[in-house]
């Protein structure tokens, strides 16, 4: 066979591999469009369950009676949360901790917190990776791994409140049955946390042996990607630090809880403690499935529902629900979309010093 003949067999591999590429990022297109899709779709019928048989003028009537020192005490409330998890997230960086500055922390939160609501695809976890990097110079694995660990102490304080919530009153039937199976997943989950942060080098030799017959490639990723999942869980390893972990952890869902009881003060909404629990555990499992952005009506309909056994009228609770949307949301948007204008502002304010810098050094 001559040189001609061999050339296009030689390209072949290159014009598959890059077929194959195309055609994973046009499935993956159409998997997060479809997901999009989905939740606007969503998002839409849940509006037009909330609204529906409420004037619009009499949410503003109501809105407008509402009481403006409860309604800026909730503003504070989530500026707190906010502040108390960027201390949290400060103390995920055990033993390396104490240089790193909390209001820059802070600012790297509310800026990924304003882009989750605003951008349904998680981004502002990305976004904590970059300002990490660029604000305070910490490595995107070790960031990671801060995350990993913080949303694993959410889902375990999420299952712990899931559990208390039978305890403090008489709710629905399908909450009720679901108290046995939520008991054992928080213990199931707790033990998993302690067997994966002590047991870490035991399941890496475990791993390492099992994925011996893999290929070198896929066996160092595998290994690497583990790796990195576990030493993330270090942190826990020191019980000081993880009881204030754990502290920090209550005192966050705490504020979540007490600020939906100021809302209900503001608008003179005389509910039990209980019922700021139970609408926090509902928003907090009910907002994860897809939604448009903001998660708008998939938050009002989810209060419409979560007040209903507290006997709540509809419009009470969409009035309700639509003050809690903006003293909770609110101040995460504007914050954050401040923080990136100023991120620029002050890169701008910068980069003439720096360059000068570097000319000289030249």
């Amino acid at each position: 066979m001559s040189e001609g003949q061999r050339a296009p067999e030689g390209e072949q591999p290159k014009n598959a591999s890059v077929r194959g590429c195309a055609r994973q990022m046009w499935e993956q297109v159409n998997i997060r469009g479809a997901r999009v899709a989905l939740g606007t779709g969503l998002s839409l019928l849940c509006l037009w369950l909330a609204f529906r048989d409420v004037p619009v003028s009499q949410i503003v009537a109501a809105l407008g009676r509402a009481d403006g020192r409860f309604v800026t005490l909730s503003v504070g409330l989530t500026l707190a949360g906010t502040m108390m998890r960027a201390a949290r997230w400060k103390l995920l960086y055990y033993p390396d901790h104490k240089s790193l500055n909390i209001f820059k922390l802070s600012e790297a939160l509310f800026i990924s917190q304003m882009l989750n609501i605003v951008i349904p695809a998680r981004l502002g976890e990305i976004a904590r990776l970059y300002f990490m990097g660029k604000l305070e110079e910490r490595s995107k694995a070790r960031t990671l791994g801060t995350i990993l660990v913080e949303k694993w102490l959410d889902v375990l304080s999420l299952l712990v409140l899931m559990f208390l919530v039978p305890v403090s009153i008489s709710l629905p039937a399908w909450f009720q049955d679901s108290r046995g199976s939520l008991i054992v997943l928080a213990v199931v989950f707790f033990g998993v946390t302690l067997t994966l942060s002590y047991g870490k080098d035991w399941l890496l030799a475990r791993l390492e042996s099992m994925a011996r017959f893999l290929p070198r490639d896929w066996r160092m990723r595998i290994q690497q990607t583990v790796s990195l999942t576990l030493a993330s869980l270090d942190v826990l390893r020191f019980p000081w630090v993880g009881l204030q972990l754990q502290g920090w952890s209550f005192l966050i869902w705490s504020m979540g809880i007490l600020e939906n009881y100021i809302v209900f003060l503001a608008l003179g909404l005389f509910l039990p403690f209980a019922a700021a629990l139970f609408l926090l555990v509902v928003l907090q499992v009910g907002i994860a499935v897809p939604s448009a952005p903001g998660k708008l009506g998939v938050f009002q309909y989810l209060c419409i529902l979560a007040l209903a056994p507290f006997g709540v009228d509809k419009s009470a609770a969409l009035v309700f629900s639509v003050l809690l949307y903006l003293v909770a949301f609110g101040p995460l948007l504007f914050l954050g979309a401040f923080f990136i204008w100023w991120d620029g502002v002050r890169e701008r304010r910068l980069k003439p010093f720096t360059t000068q810098l570097f000319e000289d050094e030249k």
